[in-house]
């Protein structure tokens, strides 16, 4: 018999793992909370508790040329750039088709991780896991955390003096979804990541003003680069990593 390893989380690279160990001659068991596999683009109307929170219009960054299974490519008439709807489509048939579902054991929350007394010959740990208001405690010979790390938002209100006194609202991306509320409102994006241009892309159809607040310069840069490709194709190349790992920062970010 393999040895037995639990997987805490069934997104994509819960999914990956539940895989690879088959390929090894492991006996995998995935552990979902919730009651369907996607992890982060399992898209819901509001934000969980405990769970990766997408707003509706999410699309991803990376092409579908350079973020798919090795044997398992999108469909044809899949686009280039995918909203999340689609994404959720090709995880649940890749699911399907390597038969990695049985191997899952929905609504069950993982609570604790912990060595065995006798973890320093076995290496074996406890685990812990809920379900239908009972607790049990499973041995593993090894453990992976696929859980993700889109899931505790960073909202630092007390860097803002005076922000009990904003009689607006005043919230993290993680709890967006839509952006109806804010119609004919003015709206302060702060940041300019992937999330924070997104959101305020939306915003400009329906708000009064949109500013977006930076606290450093950015390159914003179009997903569809030169002759159609997509950018992630066209940049990033094995030649490109050897260059940012072996030079240094300043000389690479120049």
């Amino acid at each position: 018999m393999g040895k037995r390893v639990a997987i805490v989380g069934d997104g994509v690279s819960g999914l990956a793992s539940i895989r690879s160990c088959l390929e090894e001659g492991l006996e995998p068991t995935c552990f979902e909370k919730s009651d369907d596999i996607g992890g982060l683009w399992k898209f819901s109307d509001h934000a969980e508790e405990g769970r990766a929170s997408i707003y509706q219009s999410v699309f991803t960054n990376s092409s579908k040329e350079m973020m798919c299974f090795p044997d398992f490519p999108y469909p044809d008439d899949f686009p280039n750039f995918m909203h999340n709807s689609k994404l959720q489509e090709y995880i649940t048939a890749f699911s399907k088709e390597k038969k990695l579902l049985k191997y899952i054991q929905f609504k069950t929350l993982v609570s604790g991780i912990n060595k065995r007394p006798d973890f320093s010959v076995t290496g074996q740990w406890d685990v812990t896991i809920e379900r239908d208001g009972k607790k049990e405690s499973v041995v593993f010979d090894a453990v992976l955390i696929c859980s993700g790390h889109h899931v505790y938002p960073n909202l630092p209100k007390e860097s803002f003096p005076g922000l009990k006194l904003f009689k607006g609202k005043c919230f993290h991306s993680r709890e967006y979804k839509e952006p109806g509320i804010f119609k004919g409102k003015r709206v302060l994006v702060i940041g300019l990541g992937n999330s924070g241009c997104d959101i305020a892309t939306e915003f400009s159809h329906t708000a009064e003003q949109v500013i977006i607040s930076s606290r450093s310069g950015s390159w914003v840069m179009s997903r569809v680069w030169d002759d159609g490709y997509p950018w992630d194709m066209v940049f990033v190349t094995r030649f490109e990593s050897f260059l940012k790992n072996n030079l240094p920062t300043a000389t690479s970010d120049w």
